[in-house]
């Protein structure tokens, strides 16, 4: 007789023989047809959040615990049992303080289960009766945008509401431009202007290069805001209150020339992480790593050169360390890349800086200063600024909905939030933001999902507002240019790695894709329904085998489709990738169709073939609007119906009866566009 004996005091953990996890002695039979062990929790101890596909039992032996899975918590205690499916994320934690957690976990492969449990998440789509506030970066108002910004957060977050859209979830996009950054400042020294007015001229430029490119907000917030600096204060008196923020006297960075402290866009030095030279702000664009001020290499005077040196300066901060516990919570439970994951747990991993919160620079937020006086004059950070650049947004949104404040509007709809951005602003955005906002609020729920974008290259180089390195948004987005563009930014998204936009590439695929194929396969319907049915759609007979695989293609694309564009699973290359593809296979099915159509007069399983393609050009119509909304209103038009409602079903036949004229071009050939310099 085996028996599994546990811990059951504190003490039993001191024991020389004591083991967290240990294999029992009959389990140790080969012939076993589960793994076995048993594992003992200490007081205040949390397992690691994993998953496997394995189907895994746990048996409460002794103690009492909280079991998470999948962002679902249920209290267990002793003679409980609980089966976790492959693939959820689960924990279990031991709240005592003076008690072990002992239980036997009992794991084995099921392969019939895995595939149970893929094809329920597959098939799981987010909330459709609560809205989706989707967050992108606010762009830095110091020059325009350019085709680098528009590939990532923008284009991105666009895609996501125009999708949540069809499928009929209420959704908001939320914009702005960053409140104070030096950036801007030093772009306004620059040309001889302030930094308001500088920052408004370049702001009322976003808005005509997002208009430009059909992305469509419904709130956005301009550096003039009235309503903003309040909020921001409410912020900052709020956390010193609680003693989140507090002033300490830190090494910071000064020119002796320029009789000024360097900060951001006024210093140059290198990373301490990795090296590389493109570090203005708190957090490195080439690693993403945080670091203090102090902390650069060989910082130098943006300005005149001379090499900076170190004096103290007192400063508010708010130190993220004591916030860990709580932002590893709420980091394990949100929904990011595999890159982004690593990222996080790499900063996770040591630890947290302390977040400056205020700054010596000429134009800002004026904070009022701590009771030694230290602190007088000093503006409030840029970084410490994003939470309330969002509640200001939510703000807005809530009053143009008849709501008196932000506050009763988050406990009216409880809104979930996406953000978006780029991998250079990962800390800021993944870790800094939350913390901020998580510290001021619980009335508002932090964001469960986080779409991250690396950089987009033009040519092999960087995109550079500064060096004149860009392909502005305003001059690229033209009527006749703007689906064709937003397709090609789709297809080659700086999603997980870097990716480059190629002016020859681009042109090839709109000549030899777009114009060619695309063209080709619409035109060849049109032909083939002028000439056998009188350019009126027919109603469909007879199914032969191409037809029926060709109507389950219709089917798996529009879900493919609609699956690529939630937030969960976002992905703007992979949305593209089943456009292309179903063009594809949408001109291999012309072939049958004009073979069934030899034989007159026209046949009934030449009426459901032609039916089908019709249908295919409906499905395209209906399922691309994201990605294509001026094509998708045009092809919905010629297919005698209204641009597509939400909801619409995209697998759906045209009416027979209906006049179809699909007449084009669609797409233009003068796609010639280059960077400027």
């Amino acid at each position: 007789m085996d028996i599994v004996t546990v811990p059951r005091t504190v003490n039993d953990l001191n024991l020389p023989e004591f083991v967290r996890s240990v294999l029992p002695a009959w389990a140790q039979n080969p012939e076993l047809p589960v793994n076995v062990r048993r594992v003992t929790l200490r007081p205040g101890e949390t397992t690691a959040p994993h998953n496997h596909h394995d189907v895994e039992v746990w048996v409460i032996l002794d103690g009492s615990g909280e079991v998470t899975s999948d962002g679902e918590t249920a209290p267990v205690a002793a003679g409980d049992a609980l089966r976790l499916p492959p693939l959820g994320v689960h924990t279990l934690h031991n709240p005592a303080e003076d008690r072990p957690l002992s239980f036997l976990t009992f794991w084995w492969e099921d392969l019939a289960a895995l595939d149970a449990e893929h094809d329920r998440r597959a098939a799981q789509t987010g909330e459709t009766g609560r809205p989706v506030l989707l967050l992108p970066s606010f762009p830095t108002p110091n020059g325009e945008l350019h085709l680098g910004h528009l590939a990532g957060p923008f284009l991105n977050a666009d895609l996501l509401r125009r999708g949540l859209i069809a499928r009929g979830t209420p959704v908001r996009l939320l914009l702005g431009t960053v409140g104070h950054q030096s950036q801007v400042a030093a772009a306004a020294l620059d040309q001889g202007l302030t930094f308001y007015e500088l920052a408004e001229r370049n702001t009322d430029a976003i808005q005509e290069a997002l208009a430009a490119a059909r992305v469509e907000w419904d709130v956005f917030v301009r550096p003039s805001s009235p309503r903003y600096p309040q909020v921001a204060l409410e912020f900052f008196e709020r956390l010193r209150a609680n003693g989140t923020v507090v002033a300490k006297t830190v090494q910071a960075n000064y020119c002796v020339p320029c009789e000024s402290y360097l900060f951001e866009a006024f210093v140059a030095g290198a990373c301490p992480h990795c090296g590389s030279r493109d570090t203005a702000g708190i957090e490195c664009e080439a690693c993403a790593l945080p670091f203090a001020d102090h902390e650069l290499l060989d910082p130098s005077c943006s300005s005149c050169g001379t090499p900076a040196e170190q004096r103290e300066l007192t400063r508010y901060y708010m130190p993220l360390e004591p916030l860990r516990a709580r932002l590893a919570d709420y980091l394990r439970s949100v929904a990011m890349s595999a890159r982004l994951r690593s990222y996080v747990d790499r900063v996770m991993a040591a630890p947290l800086p302390d977040l400056p919160v205020s700054t010596v620079a000429a134009d800002g937020i004026l904070l009022p200063a701590d009771p030694s006086g230290a602190t007088d004059g000093q503006r409030m950070y840029s970084a410490f600024e994003l939470a309330a650049r969002f509640i200001t947004a939510v703000d807005d949104l809530a009053r143009q909905h008849g709501v008196a404040s932000w506050e009763e509007y988050a406990e009216a709809v409880q809104p979930r939030t996406v953000l978006f951005f780029g991998f250079d602003n990962a800390f800021l955005r993944a870790v800094v933001f939350p913390a901020v906002l998580g510290a001021f609020t619980d009335k508002l729920a932090l964001a469960d999902t986080m779409v991250c974008n690396e950089f987009y290259l033009l040519d092999g180089q960087k995109f550079s507002t500064g060096r004149k390195h860009a392909i502005w948004g305003r001059d690229a987005f033209r009527p006749e240019t703007s689906d064709q563009l937003r397709l090609y930014l789709a297809a080659t998204s700086p999603d997980i790695r870097r990716r480059d936009f190629v002016v020859a590439d681009y042109e090839r695929f709109v000549r030899d894709e777009l114009a060619g194929q695309w063209e080709g396969w619409l035109a060849s319907v049109d032909d083939r329904l002028r000439k056998y049915f009188g350019g009126v759609a027919p109603e469909a007979g007879s199914w032969n085998g191409e037809a029926e695989q060709f109507y389950g293609r219709i089917r798996a694309f529009a879900a493919r489709l609609t699956s690529a564009l939630e937030p969960e699973r976002f992905s703007a290359r992979a949305a593209a990738r089943e456009l292309r593809d179903f063009v594809a296979e949408a001109r291999r099915f012309t072939e049958v169709c004009e073979d069934v159509l030899v034989v007159q007069p026209v046949s009934a399983t030449a009426r459901t073939c032609t039916a089908l393609e019709l249908m295919a050009v409906r499905a395209l119509a209906v399922a691309a609007e994201p990605l294509l909304p001026e094509l998708a209103a045009r092809l919905s038009g010629q297919l005698g119906a209204a641009a597509s409602a939400a909801g619409d079903d995209p697998v759906r036949w045209v009416a027979p009866g209906t006049a179809v004229a699909l007449t084009g071009p669609y797409f233009s050939s003068d796609a010639l566009i280059g960077p400027s310099h």
